[in-house]
């Protein structure tokens, strides 16, 4: 009897793993749009529906960035890491960032962005 409720219970949590471990794998909900920030200070917002790339001077640092096929990637910067070129396009998640350069990527859903401006 208790080597049953042993496997249900070991079944049970494999089961609640397997769920969550897909969940992580899969993402989030894809962003509609970029927020590039440079120095704390918002620059630029990027529509990630529409290709383009984009410059950001701050003095003698800058950053070249491009959006292809709903995703932005830091294609080229001044700075001696490159750790930001290095990223990969995203679309959702966690930040794109450049520290020497003190720049900034996130990201914002439509409708997050549709109720910020009004």
């Amino acid at each position: 009897m208790k080597t049953k409720v042993w496997l249900l219970l070991f079944s049970v949590l494999c089961l609640i793993l397997i769920v969550l471990s897909a969940l992580l794998l899969l993402g989030g909900e894809q962003a509609g749009y970029a927020e590039v920030y440079s120095d704390g200070e918002l620059i630029v917002t990027l529509d990630l529906s529409k290709d383009t790339e984009y410059r950001v001077d701050r003095g003698e640092a800058w950053n070249l960035l491009a959006v292809h096929d709903g995703r932005i990637s830091v294609i080229a910067a001044s700075c001696a890491s490159q750790d930001c070129v290095h990223h990969a396009p995203a679309d959702h998640g966690a930040p794109i960032v450049c520290l020497p350069n003190r720049l900034v990527i996130k990201f914002a859903n439509t409708s997050e962005f549709d109720a910020f401006i009004g």
